[in-house]
């Protein structure tokens, strides 16, 4: 196969694409909302890198065409900004493309082009001009998809999508790409809807020829749906083509074990001598150690990066039944107190470190060296620095007791993810070594199992109520030996 050329898509091209398109779902335009997926960041809509690649085909053939069809495999998502490389192999008519991001396949996809035949219609015949305010995704569950029915209108902006595809808009019919655009407002937008993921597209399209007239819609209907993997195939039609769509539904953010119930669960007292800092308190295992914490009498106070919504509510959940904990915004990769923060570091006596970033499984067998130093970042630098500074606040010769979770993957050494286990190994290096350098300070690593967040809520044998009954049992190890046990 002979490259084609190299991409990325901007979060700025993503609300372009997300306006021509009808598709504002969140996951491809709210870093906030998207970093609650287990993606734990905004991604390219898999539609749009399918025409940019087509843009780069167009590019090269530089003559006009039809698409008698088009299929695509969307193997792996790829993030806004990532370096996307398009490579093809083209027989006459024929061509087969395969887009490829830090050396792993993102999608395939085989299409067969005609020559363009006027059919006396406006090229944008039909099409309605792009809306103004974005609608909102439907959110459904795969029961709610069956039999489910429906229409959406189809958009064109001329100037938006030759700002975008400037190729593949001279050279193919607006209104093939106008369907194109549709399949993915139908996917994000009608069905599956908020929580989707698109995994295969499959249209075949009438000669131009044939006598079609404008239209501006696009149907859709369910054809089947599959609740053991949470899978849907639809069928789509218009006077332009007809064809196939399948995906998937992704789990939606996780929801830890309520406060109302961890609170029976943990004596009024157990924590009430800890001055409690949890970094990374607003979701996940932190806000699990949040309310424990809180539910046995801890004065806490709670850290957030991006999610200050989330944080607000694990403390106004809180504060509905126990003193609700200060919250604090913190940037682990920045390392600046903020006043809050200072203030309560200065008799802080236990600190709870649940700083990460994403969590990515990589299918390439090179060593990600940049994945690599992004966890070294949160799990070792971002540590020592605020270590450092909470040993300028207050008394520095205090006793402190520091909790960094590790993980099981150490022992069980789990395909795909070497960069995480390696930079964990090297979080634990750190900590022994903290430890002996700082002797008033007692550390501890518990390699945790897999647990219920956001970044696991696709495997199915995990729920809240056993992350919960694996912090409480850590936190009380921790609190009645005075120094924690792993």
């Amino acid at each position: 196969m002979k490259k084609l050329g190299t991409f990325s898509i901007t979060p700025g091209e993503s609300l372009d694409f997300a306006r021509v398109s009808g598709d504002s779902n969140p996951l491809h335009l709210d870093p906030v909302a998207a970093r609650r997926t287990r993606f734990g960041q905004t991604l390219i809509h898999g539609v749009c890198g399918t025409l940019k690649c087509l843009n780069l085909l167009l590019k090269h053939r530089g003559v006009d065409a039809e698409l008698a069809s088009i299929k695509v495999k969307y193997n792996k998502p790829a993030t806004q900004g990532q370096a996307l490389e398009a490579f093809a192999q083209v027989t006459d008519n024929l061509a087969r493309i395969e887009l490829f991001a830090d050396g792993s396949r993102c999608q395939v996809i085989e299409l067969a082009l005609r020559d363009a035949v006027a059919n006396g219609l406006p090229p944008e015949a039909g099409l309605r001009a792009c809306s103004e305010a974005p609608a909102a995704a439907l959110d459904l569950s795969i029961d709610d998809c069956q039999d489910l029915s429906g229409e959406v209108e189809l958009y064109w902006d001329a100037a938006l999508m030759n700002a975008l595809f400037p190729h593949a808009t001279r050279h193919l019919p607006a209104r093939q790409l106008a369907l194109l655009l549709g399949s993915t407002q139908i996917v994000g937008m009608k069905c599956p809807g908020l929580h989707s993921v698109f995994a295969q597209l499959d249209v075949r399209f009438a000669p131009a020829d044939a006598g079609t007239s404008g239209d501006g819609t696009l149907q859709y209907r369910v054809l089947r749906t599959d609740p053991r993997i949470d899978r849907v195939e639809l069928h789509l039609e218009n006077a332009i083509g007809e064809g196939t769509v399948e995906a998937f539904f992704r789990p939606p953010p996780v929801q830890q074990a309520g406060f109302a119930q961890i609170a029976t669960l943990v004596a009024d007292g157990e924590f009430s001598q800890q001055h409690a800092l949890v970094v990374g308190g607003s979701r996940g295992l932190g806000e699990v150690i949040s309310k424990v914490l809180a539910a046995g009498g801890a004065n806490t106070l709670i850290t957030y990066a991006a999610g200050r919504d989330d944080a607000a509510r694990v403390a106004g959940e809180i504060g509905s039944v126990r003193t609700a904990p200060v919250i604090a915004p913190y940037d682990v990769l920045e390392g600046s107190l903020s006043p809050e923060m200072e203030t309560f570091c200065a008799s802080v006596t236990h600190i709870y470190y649940l700083a990460s970033p994403t969590i990515a499984k990589s299918d390439s067998k090179e060593w990600n060296r940049p994945l690599f130093s992004r966890y070294c970042d949160f799990y070792i630098d971002g540590l020592a620095t605020l270590m450092q500074q909470v040993m300028q606040q207050g008394d520095g010769n205090r006793e402190l007791q520091l909790f960094i979770p590790s993980s099981v993957f150490l022992e069980q050494s789990i395909k795909g993810f070497d960069e995480y286990i390696a930079a964990k190994a090297a979080a634990e290096a750190f900590a022994t070594c903290f430890e002996k350098k700082h002797r008033n300070c007692t550390v501890v690593a518990p390699r945790l199992p897999r647990l219920y967040t956001d970044q696991t809520s696709s495997i199915k044998d995990i729920d809240e109520q056993q992350t919960l009954k694996v912090i409480i049992d850590q936190l009380r190890s921790y609190n009645a030996a005075g120094s924690p046990t792993g």
